[in-house]
């Protein structure tokens, strides 16, 4: 029995130790933080969490006291005895996660009223056109044959917004927002998966076009990007922000040339638009990155007011700022959901709490993307979405 208490100790410190890891690794991606520190810290915790297993039985030692081979919690060292027990208590965190994914978090991650999955590079009918949704680069996790990057699930989601604002018409149509984020041109996917992409949201026929930041990955890609989305122009209004991985690049050259090509940028300032029998505020905030904070909205007339965000952690600002919707990317729905944990890692103060999916803030309804493409495209259990929410106003 007591072999098996020493080997749950140590199982749980190092399950704890990893978990305090990701949580920092969680909130210091969702800060004002260059990519290269990010990267640096990044290899720290590579280090940190493959090195503890081992570091860990050394300090526990191989004689007859040592945990694993039966020893009492009460003969080892302080020094082990106190890093046993701040490791441990990371088990905290990870289990309330756990929790709450599976009664609270999946479901939201999950909803839909109606959703299509296509897996575009197996609809190639061609080896040219395989070659073009696959793209030139190439990334060890293209290997992994369960990879959901060539993948694009097409979904809509039916959203009630509590405005203040609003007229209370019941009997109006919906309004039809295309809400898309985190492109990532980075070479793969390639133009092609893209070139689907912008089909299918020609096919849904949105009201509003709108995209939630981090365009590019690769600045020589930027003409193919904006040549790919400008078909979308004729298809309705389209507007947009940048994210983080823009903020690295030339993001005012990003931002000008985009702007030039037909999308309207609203970061840091508010436009309204009449859309059909709705009158619609639409504003953005790129913070903490890059920008000034949006507007304060509390006090507009119109039956909805939409802040476009790239993170989801401005829920807050958002909420006190008087907006009703708030639609944001940034964290990829984690991009690999494992069995029983969930998602993992998710760049946001708040953690893995709104990594994608439907959340209610008081008056303030938030819908946070999934994405399309990743810097490192792997994705597992968290297929890419192109998202329609159907949205009604009431009061």
């Amino acid at each position: 029995m007591q072999h098996l208490i020493g080997w749950f100790l140590l199982i749980a410190s190092i399950a704890g130790h990893t978990e305090w890891w990701v949580v920092i690794v969680n909130r210091s991606h969702a800060l004002r933080i260059r990519s290269t520190s990010l990267r640096k810290f990044r290899t720290l915790h590579d280090l940190a969490v493959l090195s503890y297993p081992v570091i860990l039985l050394w300090l526990t030692g191989i004689g007859p006291k040592s945990l694993w081979r039966g020893g009492r919690f009460s003969e080892q060292s302080s020094f082990l005895q106190c890093l046993l027990i701040v490791t441990i208590t990371g088990c905290i965190p990870l289990i309330l996660g756990m929790v709450r994914w599976h009664w609270i978090r999946h479901p939201q991650f999950k909803h839909s009223n109606s959703t299509t999955r296509h897996d575009v590079l197996g609809q190639a009918s061609t080896e040219e056109e395989r070659t073009a949704v696959r793209g030139p680069r190439r990334h060890l996790s293209q290997l992994w044959p369960w990879n959901e990057i060539f993948h694009l699930e097409v979904n809509t989601k039916a959203v009630r917004v509590n405005s203040s604002a609003g007229n209370g018409n019941t009997t109006r149509a919906p309004l039809r927002l295309a809400h898309i984020s985190d492109l990532h041109f980075i070479g793969c996917p390639g133009l092609g998966y893209y070139q689907f992409l912008v089909s299918q949201l020609t096919e849904l026929q949105p009201d509003v076009i709108l995209f939630t930041g981090d365009l590019i990955d690769e600045m020589e890609l930027l003409p193919e990007a904006i040549d790919i989305l400008r078909p979308l122009l004729s298809v309705a209004p389209c507007y947009f922000i940048l994210g983080n991985h823009d903020w690295k690049y030339e993001h005012e050259q990003i931002r000008s040339q985009f702007a030039a090509s037909g999308w309207r940028c609203v970061t840091g300032r508010s436009e309204i638009l009449r859309v059909g029998e709705y009158q619609i505020l639409l504003a953005g905030s790129e913070q903490p990155w890059i920008g000034p904070a949006p507007p304060v909205v509390r006090d507009a007339g119109c039956d909805l007011r939409v802040l476009l965000s790239h993170s989801p952690d401005q829920h807050l600002l958002a909420k006190r700022f008087g907006y009703d919707l708030m639609l944001s990317g940034h964290t990829h729905g984690g991009q690999v959901v494992l069995p029983l944990f969930g998602p993992i890692y998710s760049p946001s103060l708040f953690g893995v709490s709104y990594v994608s999916g439907l959340f209610h803030q008081g008056r303030l309804t938030m819908h946070v993307s999934r994405g399309v493409g990743a810097k490192d495209p792997m994705r597992w259990r968290c297929c890419p979405e192109l998202t329609c929410l159907e949205v009604t106003c009431g009061n």
